[in-house]
Order: C-alpha cells, then structure tokens, then sequence
C-alpha cells in the first residue's frame, strides 16, 4: 500500500523529471536536431504511455494486463534515452517509482532490477570498451541491481513486520484484558463453587455459593463492558450523521481526497448495532478507496426515511468488474476476491465482512463497480 502523503509526488514525479531533462536537452543540443528530435520523441512517448496506462481513467487502467504493457515499455525507452545521452539516467528515478508503486511484489523485483540495469549502464557509460572497462560496467550493473533489488525486499519486510507489529499488539491487548478481568473472575467462581462442594454445613456452602453467584454477576458486568468499548468512540459523543462526518473529514485531511458528505432526510433514532455497522461500513469503504481505488473525489449520502436508512459511498476511481459469478452475496463475494488491484486485498474480506454486518441487520449491501468508471458501495438497513 502507497502512503497517502506519497500519493502526488508519485503522481507528478515522471512528468516533473521528464520536463526537467528535456529542458535540459533543449538548452544543450538545440542545434543538434539528430539528436534532439529522436530524444524528444522518446520523451513524449514515456509521458504518453504513463498518461495513458497510469492515469488516465481508462477501462484498463491498473489492470495486469496494461502494467505488463507499461513497464517494459517504460524500461526500453529510459534504455533508448541513455544510450543517446548519459544524463538521461535521471528518469530512472521516475521509472524505479512507477515500479516499487504500480508492479505487484514479486514481479517489482523484475521491474527493479531491469531499471537498475540501465542505470547501470549509464553510470558506467563513460568506461573504455576494453577487458577493465567491461568488467567495472558490469560490477557497476550488479551494483544497481543489488541496491535496488535490495531496497524493493527491505521496504516489503518493513511493510510486513509492521503489519505483524500491529496485530500482535492488538493480541496482547486483549489477552491482558481477558486476563485481568474474565479469567480472574471465572477463576473466583471455580474456586467459590468447589469451596461450596467441600462444605461441611449449609452455611458455609450457602456463603460461598452467594461468593460465587456474585462473581458471575461481576464477570457479566465486565464483559458487557467489554463489549460496549468496542463500540466506536466517535458514536459516543455524536450520533450516526455527525460521526460519519467527522470520519470523512478526517479521513479527507489524512489522505488529500476530498469529500462531499450528505444527510437527508430527519434522522431518526437507531439501534447500536445498526449505527455501529454503518459506521464501520464507511470507514471500510473509505479505507478501500485510499488504497485501490486511485480516486479524485469521493461522495458520501446518508439518507433517512420511512423505511430505514440507506449509507452511499461513490468513488471516481479505477473501479472494477463487480459481476458476481454466482447468485446471492457469495457470487458478490467471488467477485470482490477475483477483482484486480483495485478490489479489496485479502480475497474481498473487506466487502464480505461489511456484507456480514449488513445482513445481520437484515439489511443489503450492493456493490456498484465498472473498470474505469468508479466504485458504488450502497447500504441499506430496515428501520
């Protein structure tokens, strides 16, 4: 997953680098046309292709199909470029991002190291073609690939160790709160009840009876309380519209994509449950439009009426072919897990599960995607 806060330099850095460098061509070979015009064309086709296959919001975008296209593509041009002009190892940086951001692990190696071979090349361009010079060329080749290849497993061990990190936190958290409050209780009750069993009178037995009967009653307040702190503390200071607002203003100053929140309709009051899921169903969705969609701008309704509620997050990403392959949820599902990039990671268990508490609540969910244009993600819960 792209941080967010990399998002535009991403975006910008293969035309900010190109403009740059044919800037420079310009001032340095313009009275040499033989040169600069094959140098310009190159350019122009490098810009077009990630214009195209990159940005653009085309039916084929972040497809494999359309990578596997660009980023050889990509690689021979750079190549094409250095072998004219050494300085033109510089877009390699434009290129080596356009690897590590857009090629899924652990084709990115392959990406990485064949850009890594050309700016290789270019650094060593200067080297005589004799034995030495041949041997340094390719000790500067192994050099890149090893770097870079290097960098590209390190950032994805990072990436997991945080993952791993975060989830074993939450493990000791819980464990030390089952720990500190229901086993100990459940402890108190086993060695009440078995205090009771050895009991030589009905006094005694009745007094740790009554021990134990008090136990269960604390341990039941504790896992109810338990419970309602994992309700979502925005709802308890606010009620359904203005936490889903909040949300999406957060998540709009976190991520730089803007957010057009709308309530119709008087709200009226709803159960916990039905709040609490869809909440969560927004935060889902938003969280998969920071990381697949790709999106300018995203719309969020919440709309109340006789029947119930109804919860709308429309995107103007990439999108995805949403058909399901079988009936019912499950082929809904299916779908999600077989989507390219642009669906949930994890085989769609991001939409499965906010499907799950949706139809919980006797509700529906409907998944609205198309390639390239955008994603619906709707909710609607009974009253």
């Amino acid at each position: 997953m792209i941080d967010p806060r990399w998002r535009t330099v991403l975006a910008v850095a293969p035309y900010l680098v190109l403009g740059m460098l044919v800037a420079f061509a310009l001032g340095m070979q313009w009275s040499d046309p033989r040169h600069l015009v094959p140098e310009l064309v190159l350019c122009a086709g490098y810009a077009a292709l990630v214009l195209v296959l990159r940005d653009l919001p085309t039916p084929w975008r972040g497809r494999s199909a359309a990578i596997a296209v660009l980023m050889p593509c990509l690689i021979l041009i750079n190549l094409a470029l250095v072998l004219y002009q050494g300085w033109f190892a510089f877009l390699t940086i434009s290129t080596f991002s356009i690897a590590y951001s857009l090629v899924p692990w652990p084709w990115e190696l392959v990406a990485v190291g064949a850009t890594a071979v050309v700016a290789g090349l270019a650094q060593a361009s200067s080297f005589s073609d004799n034995a030495a010079g041949t041997i340094g060329r390719l000790l500067v080749v192994a050099l890149n690939i090893v770097a870079m290849c290097g960098l590209s497993w390190g950032l994805r061990l990072s990436q997991r160790q945080l993952e791993v990190t975060a989830t074993e936190a939450e493990r000791a958290r819980l464990a030390r709160e089952i720990h500190d409050t229901l086993a100990q209780g459940f402890a108190g009750i086993v060695t009440q009840l078995q205090a009771a069993e050895h009991a030589t009178d009905d006094t005694a037995r009745d007094r740790h009876t009554d021990a134990a009967l008090s136990l269960a009653r604390d341990g039941l307040a504790e896992a109810r309380r338990s419970v309602q702190a994992l309700r979502p503390a925005a709802l308890d200071t606010a009620g359904l519209p203005e936490a889903i607002r909040e949300t999406a203003r957060r998540w709009s100053r976190r991520t730089g994509i803007p957010v057009d929140v709308r309530t119709t309709g008087a709200a009226r009051p709803l159960a916990v449950d039905a709040e609490v899921a869809l909440l969560r169903t927004a935060q889902e969705a938003l969280a998969n439009v920071e990381r697949h969609a790709d999106a300018h701008r995203v719309a969020l309704t919440l709309a109340h009426d006789q029947r119930g509620v109804r919860l709308e997050v429309r995107d103007d990403g990439r999108g995805f072919d949403a058909e399901p392959r079988l009936g019912g949820a499950a082929g809904a599902d299916a779908a999600a897990a077989d989507a390219p990039p642009t669906a949930d990671q994890g085989g769609g268990y991001g939409l499965i599960a906010m499907r799950e508490r949706i139809t919980a609540l006797a509700g529906e969910l409907i998944v609205d995607s198309h390639p390239g244009h955008g994603t619906s993600i709707r909710a609607e819960v009974p009253r």
